[in-house]
């Protein structure tokens, strides 16, 4: 009989490969418990204030997140962010102030800034159960901090939305064929929605190259 040098391991865990577990993470210093996330899923983390063109977000199935706060950075510098990211395979999750620039790289039409009346609020939000909210209640509460505000009306047809205040507020979607999502951060300041959506993202991640749908 001829002999064969391949070993089996039955009991070994199936593991994903190493080129699909690379993130980027550019950030304004709000986002280094998303960071720490990432790396206990196994991600390699490149994260730091500034994008490089040497970070590894450039292949397919790597993951590549804009997480910043009203006025960190400059709308200029966000547009070219986003322009960079999404247009070379990565799956993008926009956060914050990112959410606007990412958004209109698709074609939707953000209405005038107006500043916000209030520091904050606890909000009633929808959920569609779809993309990165699902397992989530239909109606659930959160607080939303005064920041970019962005109406979910304003978001293009290659959006769909899956989370949105009773107030019209976005806080949640997914873009209908490419691995793009748009983030309130207020969902990853929530311990327990954090957990939800990381692990939807990470399923999509694994399941259909960070697609939604």
């Amino acid at each position: 009989m001829a002999r064969t040098t391949r070993t089996h391991t039955p009991n070994r865990p199936f593991r994903i490969q190493p080129h699909l577990r690379k993130a980027t993470l550019v950030h304004d210093g709000f986002a280094f418990q998303l960071a720490t996330d990432l790396r206990a899923y196994g991600f390699e983390v490149v994260e730091g204030p500034v994008f490089s063109a040497a970070n590894p977000h450039e292949a397919p199935g790597n993951l590549a997140v804009i997480a910043t706060r009203p006025g960190a950075a400059k709308a200029d510098r966000l547009r070219e962010w986003a322009r960079q990211l999404c247009w070379r395979g990565a799956a993008v999750l926009a956060v914050g102030s990112a959410v606007g620039p990412v958004a209109e790289l698709f074609g939707s039409l953000r209405a005038p800034h107006v500043e916000a009346k209030v520091n904050g609020r606890l909000a009633d939000i929808q959920s569609a159960s779809q993309g990165l909210f699902i397992g989530l209640p239909s109606e659930f509460r959160l607080a939303l901090q005064a920041g970019d505000r962005f109406e979910h009306t304003e978001l293009s047809a290659e959006f769909s939305t899956t989370a949105w205040s009773r107030d019209g507020e976005l806080i949640g979607a997914s873009h209908v064929f490419r691995p793009v999502h748009l983030l309130h951060p207020a969902v990853l300041e929530s311990g327990e929605m954090r957990r939800i959506v990381l692990k939807n993202l990470m399923n999509l991640l694994r399941e259909r190259g960070g697609r939604a749908f």
